[in-house]
């Protein structure tokens, strides 16, 4: 599926060193950049490590092993590779105009084998949740500076009226002791003027980490910084904790555990403030960044990076290439290698035109000065077309071999614009869905709720929630009788069942969930309670609640 090891892009400016991500978009390599460090006197040549993504919407397209050409799997996939193909580009447009030291940089764009590829700075660190899985929960001590940091990028980008929306602990990476905040596929622009959606993206959101109006796509119509900020605090509860939060869609049945209870060391203060990052409705959050990280104990005004000219330079010491202005098209290497070929091609049919015709001046005249005038008529004939048919082979017009042709982005628009016009979203909503019910109708419950999941990410409706609903319920009653057939049933208890299981009783609720191991010698009722035999001769006592009333008990009362 990726390219392989040592492969070059961009006609050998890039070279392919190591796959390093998998995502359902894309395909992140380390490559080298094959560059020049200049002086005033002269330049070295140098190599410098690089961050190569390559679009590769795994869904809908799979790979030319013979021209590593990009090609979609169906008519379909490929309107929807084409659309999403543009948004990567209109995330580099967005991560050009973003220069903070906490935000990746990216050094260019490009169009190779029908797909589309970003160059950005390598970053040689970890991912906050590699760091996370490898070492155990952060001290406050330790991230809340990391937090600081990402915060005042963010701010920054909010300023710009740009939402991330995928903050998480996987989009931050440690660059020594400096947080990068990466991955903007499926941010949005918004008019500065009107505050109103400008860039259409990727509906998506990743569990755990994405505020609840994300799963609602009217809900991000209008810009607010909230979104960001609830991810950001769930970023810190997951960091601070190890526990990934409750999905925010299912908070109002499942709740959501302070994080003070999964780790009691964090301080009151800063489970105050993740607490009220992640508010379910974004008007009780904090309604800035900057006022939340105010509230953990940093001055964000005053301490605010200041991004001075002196400071971008700084930071921008390798020879950046241009990105597209807004209204460009990113540069094409298969186009421009067809056209150097071309170029190649047209210049040895000039020169052989050039040389044919010199050779037949040439014959001409020495034919002239040799014969008499009635000679010279038929042997300079002769002679012409001798010098025709004697051209040397290397400089004959040989035939142009063209690569081949791709479909022009315009004439796309034109051959399937009534297809174009189709929403993606919607044709991807209508897909899963379309799987869900298959599985459904087989009773692969499983694997339904996974396909109405992803169509709920793309499109969150009732329908969605009814069929997620019905799938859970027949996975739930498919989990009571696998726990049932290991259970012999003895009798009934209030709202319990006593049971039997290898000779040995306990005592089990409605959904078969053991609520007395089955290790007692026998079980009788006594009163309102219930009273198991242990195996050392004393007894336990359970009330009708499920409740165990007393321990080792010497005798019991009828």
């Amino acid at each position: 599926m990726h390219l392989r090891e040592g492969h070059y892009l961009h006609n050998g400016k890039y070279q392919l060193l190591n796959i390093i991500g998998e995502g359902g978009f894309s395909l992140t390599y380390k490559g080298l950049w094959d560059t020049e460090i200049h002086g005033p006197l002269g330049k070295i040549p140098t190599q410098a490590p690089v961050c190569i993504k390559e679009y590769f919407f795994k869904d809908y397209c799979l790979r030319n092993e013979k021209t590593n050409f990009v090609e979609p799997n169906s008519t379909n996939g490929k309107i929807i590779f084409d659309k999403y193909k543009e948004k990567i580009i209109k995330e580099a447009r967005i991560l050009a105009e973003l220069h903070h030291p906490h935000v990746v940089k990216v050094l260019e764009v490009f169009k190779q084998n029908n797909t589309v590829y970003t160059v950005m700075e390598f970053i040689s660190g970890d991912s906050l949740k590699k760091i996370s899985e490898q070492s155990g929960v952060f001290s406050e001590e330790k991230l809340l500076p990391i937090i600081y940091k990402i915060g005042q990028a963010l701010q920054y980008i909010h300023e710009k009226n740009i939402l991330h929306l995928d903050i998480k602990p996987s989009n931050i990476l440690m660059d020594n002791d400096d947080p990068k905040l990466i991955d903007f596929g499926i941010s949005k622009r918004y008019d500065p003027q009107y505050q109103q959606e400008t860039s259409t993206t990727i509906l998506a959101a990743s569990k755990g980490y994405a505020s609840i109006e994300q799963y609602d796509s009217e809900g991000m119509q209008v810009f607010s910084p909230c979104p960001d900020i609830y991810s950001l605090g769930a970023t810190m509860y997951f960091l601070l904790t190890g526990e990934v939060p409750t999905e925010s869609i299912l908070r109002s049945t499942k709740g959501l555990p302070s994080p003070r209870e999964l780790n009691p060391g964090i301080s009151e203060n800063t489970e105050r403030v993740i607490l009220k990052a992640m508010e379910l409705h974004a008007n009780d959050r904090y309604q800035s960044v900057t006022e939340m990280i105010t509230e953990l104990g940093f001055d964000g005004t005053k301490d605010k990076v200041e991004l001075s000219k002196r400071t971008q330079v700084k930071n921008n010491t390798t020879p950046i290439v241009p990105l597209p202005s807004i209204n460009d098209e990113p540069f094409d290497v298969d186009d421009q290698t067809q056209i150097l070929l071309e170029k190649k091609s047209t210049k040895k049919i000039i020169w052989a035109s050039i040389l044919f015709v010199i050779a037949t001046i040439t014959g001409v005249g020495i034919s002239y000065l040799r014969n008499t005038p009635e000679q010279t008529n038929n042997t300079g004939y002769s002679n012409i077309q001798a010098q025709r048919d004697t051209v040397p082979e290397e400089i004959q017009p040989k035939e142009i071999k063209k690569l081949p042709e791709q479909a022009d982005p315009k004439s796309k628009k034109d051959t399937t614009s009534t297809s174009v016009q189709s929403d993606p979203e919607k044709e991807l909503y209508e897909s899963h869905l379309d799987a869900g019910k298959a599985f459904l109708n087989k009773k692969e419950y499983s694997s339904a709720k996974a396909e109405f999941t992803k169509a709920a990410a793309y499109k969150h409706s009732s329908e969605t929630d009814a069929y997620i609903k019905q799938c859970s319920d027949e996975i739930e009653k498919q989990e009571i009788n696998k726990r049932k057939e290991s259970y012999e049933l003895i009798m009934n208890f209030s709202t319990f069942v006593v049971v039997k299981k290898n000779n040995l009783f306990g005592m089990v609720d409605m959904k078969w969930n053991e609520k007395a191991p089955c290790v007692y010698l026998g079980a009788e009722p006594a009163g309102k309670n219930l009273v198991f035999e242990r195996t050392d001769g004393y007894y336990d006592i359970f009330s009708s609640n499920g409740e165990k009333l007393q321990e080792k008990a010497d005798t019991y009362n009828y």
